[in-house]
This record gives structure tokens, C-alpha cells and sequence, in this order.
């Protein structure tokens, strides 16, 4: 009887702290990427959203500046050109 509650516990306790992160934001949009060129380190931002809700971002060269995070309750939906419009599957793992 102890050990049930105690597992019945230990999942509330797991339950709340899911529930503490708050909602989750799912972000579409558009990225204009660097050349294929580039191989140094990259990061995106945010420039733009137009009034359909739809995000537009680019990829910098070099890292993030210092103290940007990318909060883990949004999920983004990166939407890229395909060359010669055909998808590109060479970077998929």
C-alpha cells in the first residue's frame, strides 16, 4: 500500500511540473538561409510576421548573441525553398 502511494506521488509530481512550463506556441513561417557555401556556425531570428500569423526568419553567421535562448514551450515550423524545386533530402538524418 505504501509503495502505490508513493508511485501515485512520484506521477502527480511529474503531471505538475509538465504542467508548470505552460502552453505550448507552435510558430510557422519562412527561413531565408545562408549560401551552401557557408559551413560555419549559424544561428536564426526572428525578423518579421506578417499579419496571417506567419513568421519570417533568417539564418546569421556566427553564434547567438549571449543570454538568447530558445524556449522549449515553442516549436517552430521552418518552411525553405527547395532548389531547382526539387527537396533537398541530403541533409535529413
Amino acid at each position: 500500500m505504501k509503495a502505490a502511494l508513493l508511485k501515485r506521488l512520484q506521477h502527480l509530481e511529474q503531471v505538475h511540473a509538465v504542467e508548470d512550463e505552460g502552453p505550448l506556441e507552435f510558430q510557422m513561417g519562412y527561413l531565408k538561409k545562408l549560401p551552401p557555401e557557408y559551413t560555419g556556425e549559424r544561428h536564426v531570428v526572428t525578423v518579421g510576421r506578417a499579419a496571417d500569423g506567419t513568421y519570417r526568419w533568417e539564418e546569421r553567421r556566427g553564434a547567438p548573441p549571449a543570454g538568447e535562448e530558445h524556449p522549449t514551450s515553442i516549436i517552430r515550423i521552418f518552411l525553405v525553398r527547395a532548389k531547382d524545386g526539387r527537396p533537398d533530402y541530403s541533409r535529413c538524418a
